[in-house]
């Protein structure tokens, strides 16, 4: 055992003596080779998988998708369903003036995708009649009024020169043709997403039956002949979105300035949830703002033929018209159908291609802003308050609302808000919309 031992010790030490040179120069190079690996090795490219996805709209560099905007960047602040304010351009912020004044403080850890630090001549945002101070790692804005719902201003993604970010992904290609958005390309580490954009829904599937891209994000429609083909993969979510679809009244309408005649138009749906979930606020009931006891406008034919009496002496001599877009035509259907066998009158459907301002009847999308403040979409002065909706009471909790910044306090006004609007009936809100990915089979 010893002499085999001995045997091999003095093997090795002449096999070293004799190539010590070759030895000592292999394991240099060696170690140099994974020096210069590590030292360039983030300049190396790395396979990257690839996606095309489609979407529908009419965009500019400026204007595409927010939330492929915060892919490549973030705002000032981010801002939960709950209220809660979080870190994202900015690391800190001070309210000050009784709300007038938001100061906040930039990460200057954070650089942008050219590898520039982020300054405050950076932030860009296009307030009007808004006051801006920059300091040396600050930004100030100082507004004429309180006014609470700013947070949520800011937290819109900054692209600097409409293409940097400080996010995972970078945009490192978009065509553009006549000023309208075609096609945008993000790459991270890993993904390559290429997104290709689509005047029409109709547009958007034929490309995708040609290959042009492998996946359709946001569909609000999907036919029978796709969702039954088992090459496709088709998911339904309702979960993200505070998108609800709505009956909106004209409230300027001979008819539907009465109350009476709007609420029971509401109580007169047979099923407002339609297989979906129920909504009954335009507030989503994922804010912290959210009334869940207001009035619900459950099927109730005997109320709803009452107070349609009220208003209307002739039920079967009005013809009331609902219009709606192509994806939501069994619906309307089936509400005016509810409406002719409960209360007796004619209605008529119509399609429309877009939202309109000139309807009696309307039934589309809407969609709930974060903050629960809806000033622009409800107060009698906006010019954007489509349904002309006029309430001395809901005006007063509005502009109560986006002035005060006790949060405690808003929650308390904007569940007023909700409570007199839903006894109001400025429109009928049904159930939570659903959007719709499709992709191949073959793309798992």
């Amino acid at each position: 055992m010893f002499k085999t031992i001995r045997r091999y010790y003095w093997v090795t030490k002449s096999f070293l003596t004799r190539h010590n040179k070759i030895i000592v120069r292999t394991t240099g190079i060696v170690l140099s080779l994974i020096f210069i690996f590590l030292l360039f090795s983030k300049y190396i490219p790395t396979f990257k998988t690839t996606t095309r996805l489609g979407r529908v709209g009419k965009y500019t560099i400026e204007t595409f998708p927010v939330d492929i905007q915060l892919k490549i960047s973030s705002g000032l602040v981010g801002v939960e369903g709950s209220g809660t304010i979080l870190p994202k351009l900015a690391k800190s912020w001070e309210v000050q003036d009784a709300g007038k004044t938001y100061v906040f403080t930039l990460d200057n850890t954070l650089s942008w995708h050219d590898g520039s630090r982020l300054t405050p001549d950076d932030i860009t945002y296009n307030f009007k009649d808004v006051e801006i101070g920059r300091g040396d790692n600050t930004i100030t804005y100082r507004l004429k009024e309180p006014f609470s719902p700013f947070f949520s201003a800011v937290a819109r993604p900054i692209l600097k020169k409409n293409k940097l970010g400080t996010g995972e992904f970078r945009m490192v290609k978009s065509v553009i043709s006549s000023g309208v958005l075609q096609s945008l390309t993000l790459e991270s580490e890993t993904k390559r997403l290429v997104y290709k954009f689509y005047p029409t829904e109709t547009s958007s599937l034929t490309a995708y039956k040609l290959g042009e891209v492998d996946q359709l994000e946001g569909l609000s429609f999907i036919s029978d002949s796709l969702s039954q083909d088992t090459t496709n993969i088709l998911t339904e979510s309702n979960s993200s979105t505070n998108q609800q679809s709505v009956l909106f009244f004209n409230n300027n309408d001979a008819v539907l300035t009465s109350k009476s005649a709007r609420q029971a138009l509401s109580y007169a749906i047979q099923d407002k949830t339609f297989g979906k979930e129920r909504s009954i606020s335009p507030i989503d009931k994922s804010s912290w703002a959210y009334n869940s006891l207001v009035k619900t406008y459950d099927y109730d034919p005997e109320k709803a033929k009452s107070l349609f009496a009220q208003d209307i002496q002739d039920p079967g001599s009005q013809t009331l018209e609902l219009k709606t877009m192509l994806q939501y035509l069994d619906i309307a259907e089936s509400i005016a159908t509810s409406w002719r066998e409960t209360l007796g009158v004619k209605v008529d459907v119509k399609v429309v291609s877009s939202i309109t301002s000139d309807y009696q009847i309307l039934l589309t999308d809407f969609t709930s802003p974060i903050d629960p403040d809806q000033y622009t979409i409800w107060h009698s002065t906006q010019a954007t308050n489509f349904t002309h909706f006029s309430n001395l009471k809901i005006d007063k909790l509005l502009e109560d609302g986006r002035r005060t910044s006790d949060q405690k306090l808003r929650k308390e006004i904007y569940q007023d808000f909700q409570r007199f609007l839903l006894e109001d009936c400025p429109a009928a809100f049904l159930f939570k919309s659903s959007t719709y990915s499709l992709s191949r089979k073959s793309l798992l």
